[in-house]
């Protein structure tokens, strides 16, 4: 997630298709780093999660390369290669390389080629290149300026976990570690000094662990979508109570007594013991009121939408408060604020609006990111691209066929 030190011309590139593939409506991350058993392998310049109906889920990965001599072939290669590791359905190049050959090359495996001249079109946008939001840059900025004055980098490695999930356990997984960034952040929101760089920083990261749990949510969501409303929220419960795998968890736990009552003296009272404290424990986390809105949210991909308002609002230039959300929105991030203990009212005094609040030094980061003055676009606005996730069929891929 951290900004790197040099090739500033590659990021804004990614920033400008961010830019496009978010107003083409898909739910977009940018700098998600991967990694296993704690070793990082390689960052994903550009995720993108497409769903285009009840059943229909995808997600694409894109390697950005816009430098003079872009490898275009081998990152090719190397991106389909990662793409079957980490078991998403898409990927794609964008390259300053326009060689024909190395296009057809691309479609004959399926994978989505973004060139040159692709590339020098959408800088000719003006809507794209002044999009009112902040740079991923700007984000880690204002997290990294609230981790110096505390001599930690606490803020930066939590949004680093949350996103690091999507990368290869998008899902229920992905879903549980986003909520408990959601509470990390909710909390530092309310404990910081209301409307402080820190209530800000915090805020804006609640907003975006909470974009990704509604995501995730919604992926997740899919394997149970035909079922009856009951065991669509059955399911849901598990999905939030337990991660991405409830059945090992009955099954650890079961092997787990079997040892105890075996070998343990008393085996048999110590084991029911223990059954009844981790039954006791699952229901004390709030999973169901959670899953409740979570399943009537997934219909008519209302929480896909969601998802899209909050990663908008978590980048937006202007401060957007907690009551300024949609009423959709709002009642999401209400719903998590609920289940991982947050006072509503106390995060909502933490970022109120500051849309008619002017920019002040006080709110400008090292790089000169200040709260812009004006309202910026939301994802719905009419300047958005005419290609939209309504406009496809189920099981196409529309982010193949935007280029």
């Amino acid at each position: 997630m951290s900004p790197k030190k040099s090739g500033a011309k590659g990021y804004e590139t990614e920033e400008l298709l961010r830019a496009y593939f978010l107003r083409a409506g898909f739910f977009v991350l940018r700098g998600i780093r991967l990694r296993h058993e704690g070793s990082e392998l390689t960052d994903i310049d550009l995720w993108i999660y497409e769903r285009s109906a009840t059943l229909a889920r995808r997600r694409t990965v894109i390697d950005i390369k816009d430098k003079g001599k872009p490898q275009a072939a081998e990152r090719m290669f190397f991106i389909r290669g990662l793409a079957e590791i980490i078991g998403v359905e898409g990927a794609g190049v964008a390259t300053t390389d326009s060689r024909p050959a190395l296009r057809e090359l691309a479609r004959k495996h399926s994978v989505l080629w973004i060139d040159g001249a692709d590339i020098a079109r959408l800088k000719s946008s003006g809507e794209l290149a002044n999009s009112g939001r902040l740079s991923e840059e700007q984000f880690c900025a204002l997290l990294a300026k609230v981790d110096a004055t505390r001599s930690s980098r606490a803020f930066r490695d939590m949004i680093e976990q949350v996103k690091s999930t999507v990368g290869d356990r998008f899902g229920a997984s992905s879903a549980n570690v986003a909520l408990e960034g959601a509470q990390f952040f909710a909390r530092e929101a309310i404990s910081a000094y209301p409307m402080s760089d820190a209530a800000r920083a915090a805020a804006r990261a609640t907003y975006l662990a909470a974009a990704i749990a509604a995501a995730a949510l919604d992926f997740a969501s899919a394997d149970s979508a035909l079922r009856p409303l009951p065991e669509r929220a059955r399911n849901m419960t598990d999905v939030i109570r337990f991660g991405s795998d409830a059945r090992g968890v009955s099954e650890r736990l079961q092997w787990a007594e079997a040892a105890i009552r075996e070998y343990a003296p008393n085996g048999a009272g110590l084991a029911q013991i223990v059954r009844d404290r981790f039954n006791a424990e699952l229901k004390s986390v709030p999973a169901e009121a959670l899953a409740e809105i979570v399943v009537k949210l997934t219909k008519n991909e209302r929480l896909f939408s969601i998802a899209r308002t909050l990663e908008w609002a978590a980048y937006d230039q202007a401060a957007v408060g907690f009551d300024d959300l949609d009423g959709e929105a709002k009642a999401f991030v209400g719903a998590v604020l609920d289940f991982v203990g947050v006072s509503r009212a106390h995060f909502a005094r933490a970022y109120a609006a500051s849309k008619q609040a002017p920019a002040t030094s006080s709110t400008a980061v090292s790089n000169g990111v200040a709260e812009a003055e004006s309202e910026a676009p939301s994802p719905t606005d009419s300047s958005a691209p005419a290609s939209s996730i309504d406009e496809k069929e189920p099981g196409e891929d529309v982010v193949q066929r935007l280029f």
